[in-house]
């Protein structure tokens, strides 16, 4: 077996990149991942992203929290929801919230912040 390290899904033997992203497959089966919410856990929007980049950004916020062990879920990624994008909400257990938001905003306000700066 091999997987997408991206989006965890599980490919057959042979298969070199993830037909859904693109990213190169690992081999093996994919780790667990931690659920983005249980019973007990309320789900709350750590950031919104919005414009033509929302889905790409969506995606490297979701895989930055990852890292830093606190999952995340897009509303609406497993179904049309998406489409239009007109604001994405990347939802994190509410426990998580407050964390999420920094480490978020750190990453994506400081890279605005230094394009700006070198127009």
């Amino acid at each position: 077996m091999a997987y997408c390290p991206s989006c965890y899904t599980e490919y057959v033997e042979g298969t070199k990149t993830c037909e859904d992203c693109g990213a190169p497959l690992l081999p093996g089966s994919p780790p667990q991942v931690p659920s983005a919410g249980s019973a007990d856990s309320k789900l709350v929007a750590a950031r919104v992203f919005t414009g033509a980049t929302a889905l790409m950004d969506v995606e490297m916020a979701k895989n930055i929290l990852q890292d830093q062990g606190i999952p995340s879920v897009v509303s609406g990624e497993f179904s049309s929801e998406l489409l239009p994008v007109l604001d994405v909400p990347l939802l994190v257990r509410e426990e998580d919230a407050e964390r999420a938001a920094r480490i978020l905003r750190d990453y994506f306000d400081a890279e605005a912040e230094s394009q700006e700066s070198a127009e």
